[in-house]
């Protein structure tokens, strides 16, 4: 999958500071940690570890996440999964768009119209 050009961690990189600085006064403490951890999710900051290929011996680094659940890199994988496994729930039929205009048709045929 090809990344994005810019990600919500260097956003917060670049503006974090002066947004807290502005907002102070309703930011929480609650607030101010998620922003911690989007800023230092999958950097050396939390650490990480080398993973070896068994077959060509080929190493990569990969940093540790934060694990929480407002970060978009770490639960991108969640919300792939689960919506994977939603698509496999749903029917196949086809699937009408119905506006306004012609909601009425799809209802009880002598219905008044309720729009």
């Amino acid at each position: 999958m090809k990344r994005p050009p810019f990600e919500v961690a260097d956003i917060i990189r670049a503006h974090g500071n002066s947004f807290v600085e502005k907002n102070r006064a309703w930011l929480t403490w609650l607030h101010l940690r998620v922003l911690s951890a989007i800023e230092h999710c999958r950097t050396a900051a939390l650490g990480g570890h080398r993973d070896r290929c068994r077959q060509c011996g080929h190493e990569a680094i990969s940093f540790n996440s934060c694990r929480s659940r407002h970060c978009p890199k770490c639960q991108t994988n969640a919300r792939d999964k689960w919506l994977a496994g939603r698509s496999q729930e749903l029917l196949p039929v086809v699937r009408l768009p119905i506006s306004p205009v012609n909601a009425s048709a799809y209802g009880r045929p002598r219905a008044k119209p309720i729009f």
